[in-house]
């Protein structure tokens, strides 16, 4: 349930936003809201990697767009 919230909560903060906006943006909510600090050591590392998959998924749609 948890890791289901925290997917929803960064596809809304990207959601819209073109892959440029996404490759820049700092997320700084997470730090902001005190969210990794609840986090367990599994479920941070969990949020880092969600955050590079949608800015590799990000890239690569960039990529695809550019050709």
């Amino acid at each position: 349930m948890i890791v289901k919230g925290i997917i929803a909560l960064l596809i809304k903060v990207v959601s819209g936003h073109t892959p440029d906006e996404i490759l820049s943006s700092d997320l700084y909510f997470i730090e902001k809201i005190g969210l990794k600090e609840h986090l367990s050591p599994t479920r941070s590392n969990g949020l880092l990697a969600m955050v590079k998959q949608m800015r590799m998924y990000a890239l690569a749609f960039k990529a695809k767009m550019a050709n």
